[in-house]
């Protein structure tokens, strides 16, 4: 089953596992779809279902510091309307490039799973 066999091995990811990696090209996609502050951006990720229970709300504002910082995004204070300002996030001419590369990146792996899946399901055909 899914285990760790020992600690050079993974975990399954069979519910999520590693998904903290997607994190980058997701934040690049929802800054691309709309100009956001963090905490709405944390509220937008969740709509891709990787926010499992061990999910850390700061590793977003980890990563905006971090793409901010590399001029994949930036950010201004809005300080009209109601409560507190706001840091509003955008994404950069740099960062939209990044994220075609991602975009082709994930077309990729989709391309080696959907392969994966097809010889798994060639498995089941054989032994039957």
């Amino acid at each position: 089953m899914c285990e760790d066999i020992n600690e050079n091995t993974s975990r399954c990811s069979c519910k999520g596992g590693r998904m903290s990696r997607f994190l980058i090209p997701a934040l690049l996609l929802l800054l691309a779809e709309k100009s956001s502050h963090g905490y709405e951006l944390t509220e937008r990720y969740s709509e891709f279902g990787f926010t499992e229970a061990g999910f850390d709300p700061g590793a977003i504002y980890r990563t905006l510091r971090l793409l901010e910082s590399e001029g994949f995004i930036e950010s201004r204070w809005e300080t009209r309307g109601a409560g507190p300002a706001k840091r509003i996030y955008s994404i950069t001419p740099d960062g939209l490039e990044m994220l075609s590369g991602w975009a082709s990146d994930i077309k990729r792996r989709i391309d080696v799973f959907e392969m994966f899946l097809k010889r798994h399901g060639n498995l089941k055909t054989q032994k039957e």
